[in-house]
């Protein structure tokens, strides 16, 4: 192949690769502040959905529903088949689990409690906040969001956090597919539907 053929090629190969690449898509100012207004707002939630949980010795699937308020958060964990596993009511007097077998336990957190009875724990202190696609108070390592807003990654308190769906709830784009990382744990979120939402004024 002559020199002029082979640039003439490569030239071609490079347009097509260039054209290949979708356009950045444009920031909207509005949409963002009007997201994290409604973010802000949110008070108190409910929800249903599935989750999958990996540690490096022990793993969890199955289907949750978790109720959050001022006051504290109530969870349900059911297996893949539909039997409850545990019923976890936490406040500020500390946190009750109930077994299937209705064995009870208590603690002061919840991370404490589920790392004693189920072998692995999650993030409570933060999972209210991260559920709805917001960062807590604390400082964060990293945030990533797109034009309308919404979080598409964050990095904070030792959780590298990835959103990949929403859905509209009430006027709000909220999170339906959630995976959270951390050294000790790998968590998957699937919210197949949320509840009612309180919004303080």
């Amino acid at each position: 192949m002559s020199f002029f053929r082979y640039f003439l090629l490569a030239a071609a190969l490079s347009l097509a690769g260039c054209a290949s690449l979708p356009p950045p898509t444009p920031t909207d100012p509005e949409a963002q502040a009007r997201h994290l207004r409604n973010l802000e707002q949110i008070g108190a939630f409910s929800l249903s959905g599935r989750m999958a949980v990996q540690t490096e010795k022990r793993g969890f699937s199955g289907s949750l529903r978790w109720k959050h308020t001022e006051d504290g958060d109530h969870f349900a964990l059911y297996s893949p088949l539909g039997a409850q596993v545990a019923d976890i009511q936490s406040n500020g007097g500390g946190v009750t689990l109930v077994t299937n077998d209705r064995k009870t336990y208590q603690a002061d957190n919840a991370e404490t409690l589920l790392q004693q009875t189920m072998g692995w724990s999650l993030p409570l202190t933060g999972l209210s906040d991260w559920i709805v696609g917001r960062p807590t108070s604390s400082s964060y390592e990293t945030i990533v969001r797109d034009a309308q807003g919404r979080l598409s990654r964050l990095k904070q308190d030792g959780w590298d956090i990835e959103y990949s769906a929403y859905q509209t709830v009430e006027g709000t784009d909220l999170p339906s597919k959630v995976l959270l990382r951390s050294p000790q744990l790998d968590l998957k979120l699937l919210i197949d539907q949320w509840g009612t939402l309180a919004r303080e004024p």
